[in-house]
């Protein structure tokens, strides 16, 4: 990848004309193609397009009357004139509204209700009352049919009919004298007059005395542009009718202005905010960079990178949210990244082709994690998340391709590198990372903020994260208790095919409503209250019609006609009522109850082109919503319940659940890549530790100050995560570059970063300050968020990989791997229990019982067993003994043995059972294994050489052998350190043999000075004993000490040179370009693996003198040579300079190695 943009940029570096040319034509096509995009603004495409969102929606969009404004007109005057004024006032604003220029957006008014029609709905009613008689007005009429109650009923009609208002009622008393329809017309006007409203002069009144009028309006609210102007419109109207109607006042409160209140006051806070922020913001790039024209490229870059994704957008989905847009917009953050990377180094390396060889890797890596994350999006079931992630994603490759390939062309020529800037630099030059107790600190924070993490939350009041005045709030309460009588609503769905059907499933549903009433979940139920039967409701009502009068009619008949004779009546003056009775009724279509359809159907039953939807109210105490929510959408799926706030819960759920998806599978996908990229387990988990835990702050710092999620931050919250990725991988490809050529890289790279999160800190921080919940929100969640991820890449990548190739300050001779790391943990958990168990036995049989001489040579047995079984068993490590010489250990030697490493007693325990070795006081007082060596009757030397010869002596007569490390301490070179004369006089007391042991290897494998376990293998040799009479190595024990140590060292050398070949060191040299980048590490195995470790090469070149060798690459050879021909002075000639320094950096180079360029 690299190679190929090298060879654009020299492709175009003699053609800049031609660049231009290019960089002009995509610039047009991609800003033709952008200007075809379409926008849509419905937030309901959040939601995952499955059927039951799809009813849901449908069903929200026509029942919750989010578009409805309602309009107060109050008057100083509360008598009953100035209610009479204030009629006339909503008249003449209703007559004002309809001929406004944007009246055609007016869908309904209601402020008034027709008596005539009132009572034209009434008469249908009674006229047509075995269609609508429920239940309980049968039982009521039943008990009104006795010729006293008969007699009643129709001396109260004459009253009526002689009346002044007896012509108006004339025709309803005459088909129904004995007021059957009485309790469905109650209900009818009920339902006409609904809430806490009362009538005056026919116009609608709320119960604190003002008249009302509302509006729905034919645009949602949500389409905040095209309500702007109606708005302003109906103010004006209201003006005027306050102007001609003195003392009285209009006010108007709805869904609508919330939204443009909401988008006036987003308007000013980010007007205030974006200024504040582009003046701080320009002036850190002024400070930073000194350079107009590097400024106004950094916006070019980004700028093109949008350019680029709504191009694409427009070609790839045709249209896209606008929400999900805007929202992706926050990604220029992110996006901000490459072109100040790639300009920041700029400064350090002037030569662009040099910047493009340091900084395309890890800004492609960076770019290609990110990508995949947000391309990610793309696969929900939710079409505005696939907009963010198509979006997001252009967006990030637009602006790559455009720092890649043209930005270089476009930077000023400099000879010179650019002086440090400033404020970032004094403080990216602080090792943070290696400050222990900085990173203790944070490491403490960071298990506390875990405990925390749990308590976040998301807010699942939207109502919270919308601006309202102090009136707007009094109004929703006010409206909310006169709409809802103070109770919360939720709304019942049922939906058909057509009309009949879905009122017939609304009946079926109307028992568990019924249910739930009589239980006490629900208070009241509000709908068509049965005025609107289905077909098969009309055949059973009819029935009980028939059935009804079938025993009744000849008894109340007669009784009624004789009364009515009685009292004045005409004998036929019922006529009407007497053929109800008799007529045979039929079943009638949908459109036989018109006349009803306006009065009952008005919220209750929507029409649409194959599909019908009846509503039912139920009003109930909030805290028992969701619950009976559940239950009824389990109940029955031809019908819905929900309330106003359940899209609202279904988005949060939708996001919450989506960016829960995004979190992990954007985590996965990085982790993946950044594995697939770096090659290197630890390299990656260097990258991904920091994105982690700055989740873990994040969470934890928002439990901690009570911040919530919501709909808006979330996606910042993510995005910032995003940002974090690009953080950790620049940190960890500036410490692979420092630590593969010992140049100072990693500084320019601290100097971009600490500058990407100002900006990134400062433009969405400020929003702090903004009054708007969502605003302020984001402004929170970007300082949390951008100190999360800001700490956590300064401080951990630096801090693992230290620890990974350093130990003391030095380069680590063999870098740490996770693998030798797990079994130096395996190796460390098995050594703990191991110890445990035997002390545990050793108590047991010692402590509890008597010491016996059988139960301790069984312990030295069980001792002896373990020890081979995990020299032989050891991971990654094999164990060889060489005796030659036929050894037994039968007879008790004082055995000596060079000491490398804490493996050594090990390797000696397993060669006999019959061992006693003698030990210093660190490990006598051990905590772990200090017991242990006790039982086994170990002895520590610091007791004086009297005392342990009497010690001893006990000990050699029951045919033990002692161990003793001659040289006192373990060598950290692995050479034959000083023999001390302990041992030799020992020998010469006890007059026993001298046994040599030579261990090899086993400081390599576990060196002194570290606690990692290495591959490699460890050879034991024991060598021919040494009896008191043999005078080869002296009479005495100073003589003895001293030639043996000669003795040693010349078979040690013998030793090494059988064992140290190519492939013994090949580990050693694969692991000093393990953490210099993949393409290098894959370079050196190949090179190894192809010349068989260079076995036939190094067995060519001499034991010693000086040898030269010439174009070396990355110098495994060299190195490998140098190790294993120590006595030999190397000069290797690279003349190229990087890899020169990469191979003179490798912390295994021994001194006879040097390299030159020529």
């Amino acid at each position: 990848m690299i190679h190929f943009i090298l060879s654009v940029y020299d492709f175009f570096a003699r053609r800049r004309a031609l660049l231009l040319v290019l960089l002009l034509a995509i610039t047009a096509g991609c800003l033709v193609s952008a200007y075809r995009l379409g926008f849509t603004e419905d937030i309901a495409r959040f939601l995952p397009n499955d059927r039951e969102n799809e009813r849901i929606n449908s069903a929200y969009r026509d029942v919750i009357l989010s578009n409805m404004i309602t309009v107060y007109c109050s008057a100083t005057d509360t008598t009953d004139a100035g209610r009479a004024r204030q009629t006339e006032a909503v008249d003449a604003l209703a007559e004002r509204l309809r001929t406004m220029p944007d009246a055609d957006r007016i869908r309904n008014m209601r402020y008034r209700m027709d008596p005539a029609e009132m009572m034209a709905v009434a008469e249908f009613v009674t006229d047509n009352m075995p269609y609508f008689l429920t239940d309980d007005d049968y039982r009521r009429i039943d008990s009104t049919l006795t010729p006293a109650a008969i007699a009643h009923r129709l001396e109260a009609d004459r009253d009526i009919l002689t009346s002044s208002v007896g012509m108006i009622l004339r025709p309803q008393l005459l088909a129904d004298p004995l007021r059957l329809s009485e309790g469905a017309v109650d209900r009818l006007r009920s339902m006409q007059a609904g809430g806490r409203f009362s009538l005056f002069q026919d116009h609608i009144f709320a119960d604190d005395g003002r008249a009302l009028l509302m509006i729905e309006c034919s645009i949602p609210a949500s389409e905040t542009s095209a309500n702007v102007a109606f708005i302003q419109h109906l103010k004006a109207c209201m003006a005027e009718t306050e102007r001609e109607f003195r003392g009285i006042t209009f006010h108007s409160f709805g869904a609508v202005e919330i939204a443009l209140t909401n988008a006036d006051r987003i308007r000013s806070d980010s007007m205030l905010t974006g200024l504040l922020a582009a003046v701080v913001v320009l002036g850190l790039l002024l400070y930073s960079f000194r350079s107009v024209r590097e400024i106004g490229l950094i916006f070019a870059a980004v700028l093109f990178g949008g350019l680029f994704a709504l191009a694409l957008l427009h070609l790839i989905r045709g249209e896209a949210s606008t929400i999900a847009v805007g929202v992706s917009s926050i990604i220029f953050g992110i996006a901000i990244n490459y072109p100040l990377h790639f300009i920041g180094h700029h400064h350090h390396t002037p030569d662009p082709r040099t910047v493009i060889k340091d900084i395309a890797r890890p800004l492609t890596v960076g770019n290609i994690t990110t990508v995949s994350a947000f391309m990610s999006l793309v696969f929900i079931n939710s079409d505005a998340m696939r907009d963010l992630g198509w979006f997001a994603s252009l967006l990030l490759i637009g602006t790559i391709l455009f720092v890649l390939f043209f930005l270089p062309h476009l930077l000023p020529r400099r000879m010179t590198p650019r002086t440090d800037y400033s404020l970032f630099r004094r403080l990216t030059d602080r090792p943070f990372g290696q400050n222990r107790v900085a990173m203790a600190v944070v490491i403490l924070l960071t298990i506390v903020l875990s405990f925390f993490a749990g308590d976040s939350s998301f807010e699942a009041d939207m109502h919270s994260i919308n601006y309202m005045t102090p009136e707007h709030r009094a109004d929703f309460a006010r409206l909310r208790a006169m709409m809802n009588d103070n109770r919360h609503v939720l709304y019942y769905v049922t939906e058909g095919a057509t009309t009949d059907a879905a009122l017939e499933a609304n009946e079926r549903s109307l028992a568990a409503l019924a249910d739930l009433k009589q239980s006490g979940d629900i208070a009241r139920v509000g709908g068509i209250d049965g005025f609107l039967p289905s077909r098969v409701r009309q055949a059973e009502r009819i029935r009980r019609w028939q059935d009804f009068w079938r025993v009744r009619r000849e008894a109340v008949l007669t009784t009624l006609r004789a009364e009515a004779i009685r009292l004045g009546f005409r004998a036929d003056a019922f006529r009407g009522f007497e053929e109800a009775v008799d007529r045979p009724w039929q079943v009638e279509d949908a459109d036989f109850f018109a006349p009803l359809r306006a009065a009952v159907s008005g919220g209750y039953l929507f029409e649409r082109p194959g599909r019908t939807m009846v509503v039912n109210l139920l009003y109930l105490d909030a805290d028992r919503a969701p619950a009976i929510e559940q239950a009824l959408n389990e109940r029955n799926e031809a019908s819905i319940a929900f309330d106003a706030e359940s899209m609202t819960r279904r988005m949060i759920a939708s996001l919450s659940d989506n960016f829960n998806y995004v979190l992990y599978v954007c985590g996965f996908i990085v982790f993946v890549f950044l594995l697939f990229s770096m090659r290197r387990i630890e390299l990656c988990l260097i990258a991904f530790v920091p994105l982690t835990l700055s989740w873990v702050w994040i969470l934890g710092l928002m439990g901690i100050f009570d911040m919530k999620f919501n709909i808006v931050n979330i996606i910042l919250a993510t995005f910032i995560f995003g940002q974090g990725d690009d953080y950790t991988i620049f940190m960890t490809e500036g410490l692979i570059y420092e630590y593969t050529y010992r140049r100072r890289t990693l500084a320019s790279y601290k100097d971009s970063i600490a500058l990407s999160a100002a900006i990134m800190f400062v433009g969405m921080g400020v929003m702090i300050f903004a009054r708007h919940p969502a605003l302020r929100s984001l402004g929170e969640i970007t300082v949390v968020g951008m100190l999360s991820v800001v700490v956590m890449a300064y401080l951990f990548p630096p801090f693992l990989f230290g620890f990974l190739t350093t130990a003391g300050g030095r380069p680590r001779r063999m870098p740490v791997t996770l693998r030798n790391l797990l079994v130096s943990l395996y190796a460390f958990t098995y050594f703990l229990f191991t110890s445990f168990g035997l002390t545990l036995v050793g108590w047991v049989m010692f402590t509890l019982g008597k010491t016996t001489r059988k139960k301790k040579a069984a312990y030295h047995d069980m001792l002896c067993g373990i020890a081979r079984f995990t020299m032989r068993h050891f991971p990654q490590v094999r164990t060889t003994v060489e005796n030659t010489s036929g050894e037994d250990f039968r007879r008790p030697a004082i055995i000596l043995c060079n000491h490398q490493s804490h493996l050594d007693l090990m390797c000696l325990m397993m060669l006999t059972r019959k061992l006693i070795i003698l030990t210093n006081n660190w490990v006598w007082h051990s905590p772990f294994y200090g017991r242990l060596i006790r039982y086994a009757d170990f002895y520590p030397v610091s007791d004086g050489i009297d005392r342990t010869l009497i010690h001893l002596r006990d000990a050699i007569r029951r045919g033990y052998s002692v161990a003793i490390f001659p040289e006192g301490t373990r060598s950290a070179d692995c050479s034959i350190l000083r023999f001390r004369r302990g041992a030799f006089y020992l020998a010469e007391q006890l007059g026993v043999d001298l046994l040599p042991v030579m261990i090899h290897g086993a400081g390599h494998v576990l060196p002194k000075q570290d606690f990692m376990l290495r591959r490699g293998s460890i050879h034991v040799r024991i060598l021919p004993r040494i009896t008191p009479s043999d005078t080869r190595f002296g009479a005495d024990h100073l003589t003895r000490a001293r030639e043996l140590r000669r003795y040693y060292i010349q078979e040690y050398a013998a030793l090494r040179r059988s064992l140290e070949t190519p492939d013994y060191f090949a580990d050693l040299v694969i692991h000093n370009y393990i953490y210099k980048g993949p393409a290098i590490e894959r370079a050196v195995r190949t090179a190894l693996r192809h010349h068989a470790n260079y076995a036939a090469e190094i067995a060519a070149q001499p034991d010693r003198g000086a040898v030269t060798i010439r174009n070396t690459g990355y110098g495994e050879y060299a190195l490998l040579l140098s190790l294993v021909k120590p006595d030999l002075q190397i000069t290797a000639i690279e003349p190229d300079a990087d890899r020169r320094a990469l191979a003179a950096q490798c912390a295994a180079r021994p001194e006879n190695l040097r390299y030159e360029d020529q």
